[in-house]
């Protein structure tokens, strides 16, 4: 199950490396709306439990970035195994 978390892991660090040009990616402490996706996925009837995923999703969803919301989409749902519609309400609120 580790090294299946850890492909996962990589393979959404990855993707966020090439999409955002190698670029190393942060949100400011007080951007409330990483926080607000990460909420709606926890208080789902069946939370997903690839927490450290999640928050990656939800990280990059909240970014600036031009495609900040396919990126959130992309990690919660085929990297996190998210299921698509709580993925994108999630990602929406990012």
């Amino acid at each position: 199950m580790t090294s299946t978390f850890r492909a996962r892991l990589s393979a959404a660090a990855g993707a966020a490396a090439l999409i955002a040009g190698g670029a190393v990616i942060a949100a400011p402490a007080a951007h409330a709306d990483g926080p607000a996706c990460a909420g709606y996925l926890a208080a789902s009837p069946s939370p997903n439990r690839t927490n450290d995923l999640n928050s990656i999703g939800c990280l990059l969803g909240s970014s600036n970035l031009p495609l900040a919301e396919q990126l959130c989409n992309t990690v919660q749902g085929p990297v996190a195994q998210v299921r698509p519609d709580r993925a994108a309400g999630a990602c929406r609120l990012a």
